[in-house]
């Protein structure tokens, strides 16, 4: 993709797929219904299905035209690799990260509004997040940019911490741009968004393992 025409489209498309997903935030943000949504634990739910069921087509609609963001292969020795090294940047996060109070607003208190928080952060919430920033935003910088990929990869982490506006402490949005540099290596080593698809959904597992436990966990 080296003709500057082509550059253009594709940063142009990938513009449009993040302005989708602003679009989407606020659509549900102004249903009549978000407090209740909210209040039931199905408001993440609801905004992750959407986004998942627009995004994700539309990706592969544009995997069908275009070569640059493929879905790729996950090999064995790279999934253990990156597994130890995610492990890793959760267990160091121990030392410093503060409590965010943001999770136990979201999932209410039914079982039910529970386990589909956690179906959304872990199986949805992941693929069209590194849809739209593993994918696209880091491609588009990478087509401008092809020798600056450290570079690349920090404007893209810095964008991806950015996004989470439901965060307050400045040690989240450090970790999240540790974890999305991991990302953005994991999709630059492994050749596309399997691998840091999985890895993100491991991420998210992890953190909402607790709020599962205590919800699926017999009473003593």
């Amino acid at each position: 993709m080296n003709q500057p025409s082509e550059r253009v489209t594709t940063t142009l498309i990938g513009i449009g797929m993040c302005l989708i997903w602003y679009t989407i935030t606020q659509i549900v943000s102004a249903l009549p219904n978000y407090a209740e949504l909210r209040g039931s634990g199905m408001l993440m739910p609801v905004l992750c299905l959407l986004e998942f069921a627009v995004l994700v087509p539309l990706y592969r609609a544009y995997c069908r035209r275009y070569r640059d963001i493929p879905p790729g292969d996950i090999r064995t020795g790279q999934l253990l690799v990156f597994s130890l090294l995610l492990l890793g940047l959760i267990f160091s996060q121990s030392f410093y990260l503060q409590k965010e109070t943001w999770t136990a607003s979201q999932v209410g208190e039914s079982t039910e509004g529970m386990l589909a928080f956690v179906l959304a952060v872990v199986l949805l919430a992941p693929v069209f997040e590194e849809i739209l920033f593993r994918g696209f935003l880091l491609q588009g910088l990478l087509t401008w940019l092809p020798k600056q990929r450290l570079a690349c990869a920090l404007l893209t982490s810095f964008a991806f911490a950015a996004a989470h506006t439901q965060y307050v402490h400045l040690q989240t949005l450090i970790a999240l741009t540790l974890l999305s540099l991991l990302l953005c290596y994991a999709r630059l080593r492994s050749g596309g968004l399997k691998l840091p698809v999985f890895l993100h959904m491991l991420n998210n597992f992890i953190g909402v393992s607790p709020w599962l436990w205590l919800t699926l966990a017999p009473p003593s």
